[in-house]
């Protein structure tokens, strides 16, 4: 093989290895937002215990960070999903935080 070839070669190589990585940045996003709403339920899920009364201010400032969240990915997720997610976290939430559920039933009808 001549050297010519070779660069042209291990140009190809990093062209394609370019462009390969230019499509996945939405992939790398889901991924980074799928982590986040991880997180938060994961966190919301340790408030509601047998004292999740005690837990209120707590599920507030969770509430909020949620809705934010959402707002922060709506472009992401598109409205239906925007909507169905915060309905379905006011749903989970209503037994534990039922002015919680009111916010995020309200957020939902917003979008």
């Amino acid at each position: 093989m001549t050297l010519s070839r070779i660069w042209l070669l291990a140009g190809l190589l990093v062209a394609v290895a370019v462009l390969a990585g230019c499509g996945d940045n939405r992939s790398a996003d889901r991924k980074a937002m799928d982590l986040k709403f991880d997180r938060i339920d994961y966190e919301m899920t340790n408030l509601e215990t047998v004292t999740s009364t005690y837990n209120i201010q707590h599920f507030e400032e969770a509430t909020q960070r949620y809705i934010a969240l959402v707002h922060q990915y709506a472009d992401l997720l598109g409205t239906e999903e925007a909507q169905r997610r915060l309905n379905q976290k006011g749903d989970e939430l209503s037994s534990f935080c039922l002015p919680c559920a009111g916010v995020l039933a309200e957020e939902a009808r917003r979008l």
